[in-house]
């Protein structure tokens, strides 16, 4: 009988020892150093929302220059305040300080963004965000919370992200506070005739008489 040559049988062995090969599965850092972008994409978000929370953070303990550096405003950048009834934009970092003055956040208190909302452009140079602000008195002062609406963009300039536009305002009905911080989209259905409590509800229209 004839003998299977040396190659023949270093082939066997090496097919047998394919059994005992484990593939592993591929590391997801290296997909995303295929994609930088995302990877910057991440870090910008996670940057912008820790800025939008320090500055809710440093508001309600009454540091507004704190709060000011937090938010780190373009020199000019456009700001629409609170104050009802007035539709006049500012222009700059002093504007701003104007528009958190007459906001009239109560202090010292404890804030809350529960539907904190973040997105950056991918491949972009600018990012946005929408917080409704809640600031808790304390238990014993028995005063209902106070709650201010904050929405801005921010804009790549110079390798760092600077404030460009913000709007401030408040709401009629108080947002809801049953979830942490998170940037998904509010699915809970309010009622316009039951808002939440620390809310003033607008004036409803006067039912017609009947005749």
């Amino acid at each position: 009988m004839r003998r299977p040559s040396p190659a023949v049988l270093a082939l066997l062995v090496a097919l047998s020892a394919c059994d005992w090969v484990k593939v592993e599965r591929t590391p997801s850092q290296f997909y995303s150093q295929r994609d930088p972008a995302r990877v910057d994409q991440r870090d910008d978000s996670r940057e912008l929302r820790a800025r939008v929370r320090n500055f809710a953070d440093e508001l309600a303990r009454g540091r507004r220059d704190r709060a000011l550096t937090a938010l780190n405003p373009s020199e000019g950048v456009l700001v629409i305040g609170a104050e009802e009834g007035s539709g006049v934009a500012r222009i700059g970092v002093a504007g701003l300080a104007r528009a958190l003055d007459n906001a009239a956040v109560p202090t010292p208190t404890v804030a809350r963004t529960p539907d904190l909302r973040v997105e950056v452009g991918l491949r972009e140079s600018t990012g946005w965000f929408s917080a409704p602000i809640q600031f808790m008195t304390p238990l014993d002062s028995g005063a209902p919370p106070q709650w201010l609406r904050v929405s801005g963009v921010f804009a790549q300039q110079k390798g760092e992200w600077k404030l460009v536009e913000i709007h401030l305002s408040r709401p009629w009905a108080a947002p809801d506070t049953t979830r942490a911080d998170t940037a998904r989209r509010d699915t809970v259905a309010r009622s316009p005739s039951s808002p939440s409590a620390g809310a003033t509800a607008p004036p409803s229209p006067s039912s017609p008489e009947r005749e």
